[in-house]
């Protein structure tokens, strides 16, 4: 979880607590903190679901809400900045939003802060800058209140923060820790071309790289303009949003808005989006184990900063703050009313009656097949879902296979239609080894049904030798398939793994498809650099748990 460190001089004045009153506040936000033992930080440990609480700002706000001192939350003041933002089209990183506000004021501490708040961001909802990146100006600084977001040849010359001279954005890729760290996220290698931000025509981002030092944020800054660029709109929207309302806490302070044209998907940032949720005060009073009446219930919910339209017929219309992406629906408002209350006032009143748990039935006969199966001789092996795209090609199941859309690796890739894939797979690194070579595995598989993505649990048993029939793999199962007490009958069939006459489709007594067992083709035995005959068996035991005996 993120932890922050704030000079608790600041967070006092902000708060108007003392360090103990303070840190139990906290705790009851879900905060863990620890004072230096200086005395002159604090540090705390936010869930990374307050990302507004990432600055002193947003903790104060939540804490004299929860402690009484403030209620409700109305929105800043808002006007129109008179600065226009014109969006190209910038395949990497195609989304931008912007923001001006005023009357920041930033002096030492503040800019400490600012710095924190703005890397914590990066590595929660940014995801390291590849979701999203914030860039912080000095408004007053802006070379023009015409800015351009768009691609630019990697030549592009500017002055980067924190350097004393001009140079191209290639050279700073070399050169700087942020360019290693952050340049291939939106470079274009192939156009030589990477994301910038005019103002004029002076570079003042790289985003989501670095800013130019030409708009650099210094004690003395009094008003900011902020960019957040990404590749998720939702993100992007939402990230400003929880910027510019932590900001305009601040005294004085209110918010300039920004026109947007071309590509952009909002004609004017921030948003500062709300969203209407109706909290059901009998059902939270179930759900909380406490009576709540319903003026108790919207007080509860001011309190936690959020703005209560209306009450009526034991319903309260809560309005969601900008800052509150971690809102999904009702229940969440729940939560925060029992931190509003305190989790050591609700005293446990709980009268239903006691029922014990127990494993799933599949599990059971998941658990039986495992045990059989090491009692006939067969070796368990445990493998990833995820498989190569090569593996199940050979396997002749690619039209069944699901593939994952942005694979860490080519090699996991795609999820296995078929528990027999990876058990060739291990068959193959294992071949070698002393013969007979009996394994098996029991594991989720994933396929294409009617063009839906089904998940199923089974089970695989092979057996690889010199020599090889399909007996050697039909015995075993059918002593397994005799004790678990499952009537079935097996029918001639075909299938991609097995030979022609030399596979048996496996059919319940009711009808119901159990699994296959066959002698592998040599043609996938060659594709999976098998040197040996295999004899192979797949059952369903999501059939076969319903066709046990469960005596």
């Amino acid at each position: 979880m993120p932890v922050l460190r704030f000079r608790l001089s600041r967070l006092r004045a902000l708060t108007g607590l003392g360090v103990e009153e303070l840190e139990e506040a906290l705790f009851r936000l879900k905060c863990e903190t620890e004072v230096t033992e200086d005395g002159e930080f604090i540090e705390v440990e936010v869930n990374p679901d307050r990302p507004d609480m990432f600055i002193g700002e947003g903790i104060a706000r939540a804490v004299r809400g929860l402690i009484g001192a403030e209620k409700g939350w109305e929105r800043p003041k808002v006007v129109d900045s008179g600065l226009r933002l014109l969006v190209e089209e910038v395949p990497r990183r195609p989304f931008i939003a912007a923001a001006v506000v005023y009357n920041v004021n930033v002096d030492e501490e503040f800019l400490e802060e600012l710095i924190q708040f703005q890397e914590k961001l990066h590595e929660s909802i940014g995801r390291r800058r590849a979701k999203v990146a914030i860039g912080f100006h000095d408004l007053d600084k802006l070379p023009s209140r015409e800015l351009t977001y768009r691609v630019s040849h990697l030549d592009t010359v500017f002055k980067p923060l924190d350097y004393p001279r001009e140079m191209k954005f290639s050279e700073l890729l070399l050169i700087d820790d942020r360019g290693a760290a952050y340049g291939k996220l939106a470079v274009d290698e192939e156009r030589g071309s990477h994301p910038f931000l005019f103002s004029g025509d002076i570079v003042i981002a790289a985003p989501p790289v670095i800013n130019s030092d030409v708009t650099r944020v210094e004690p003395g800054t009094r008003s900011l303009f902020i960019d957040v660029t990404g590749t998720s709109p939702e993100a992007v929207a939402q990230t400003l949003d929880i910027i510019v309302t932590a900001l305009a806490e601040r005294p004085g302070a209110y918010v300039g808005r920004v026109s947007l044209e071309g590509r952009a998907p909002w004609q004017s940032t921030p948003l500062l989006a709300e969203k209407l949720v109706e909290v059901d005060v009998g059902r939270a009073s179930k759900w909380l184990g406490i009576k709540l009446g319903a003026a108790e219930a919207a007080e509860l919910l001011e309190r936690m900063r959020f703005r209560v339209e209306g009450v009526e017929d034991g319903t309260v219309k809560v309005v969601v703050p900008p800052f509150r992406a971690d809102v999904m629906g009702e229940v969440d408002l729940y939560e925060d009313m029992a931190i509003a209350v305190g989790y050591d006032n609700i005293v446990s009143g709980f009268k239903g009656k006691y029922h014990g748990g127990d494993i799933l039935w599949e599990h059971k006969v998941a658990r039986a097949f495992r045990e059989l199966a090491v009692g006939l001789g067969f070796t368990e092996v445990a493998q990833l879902i995820l498989t190569s795209p090569e593996a199940v090609e050979a396997s002749g199941m690619k039209e069944l296979a699901v593939e994952v859309l942005n694979p860490v690796q080519r090699e996991y890739s795609v999820l296995r239609p078929s528990i027999l894939v990876t058990l060739l797979q291990a068959a193959a690194y294992n071949q070698y080894r002393r013969k007979p070579l009996k394994i098996f595995e029991v594991g989720h598989v994933v396929y294409l049904e009617e063009g839906e993505p089904r998940d199923e649990l089974r089970a695989g048993m092979l057996v690889l030798d010199e020599e090889v029939s399909l007996e050697e793999i039909q015995a075993p199962l059918y002593s397994i398939m005799e004790v678990l007490g499952v009537k079935f009958r097996a029918l001639k069939a075909e299938h991609p793994l097995f030979m022609e006459g030399r596979t048996a489709r496996l059919v319940t007594s009711g009808g119901e498809v159990l699994g296959w067992l066959g002698e592998v083709k040599p043609e996938v035995l060659e594709a999976l650099g098998i040197e040996y005959p295999v004899a192979a068996a797949e059952v369903s035991l999501e059939v076969l748990s319903r066709w046990s005996s469960r005596t």
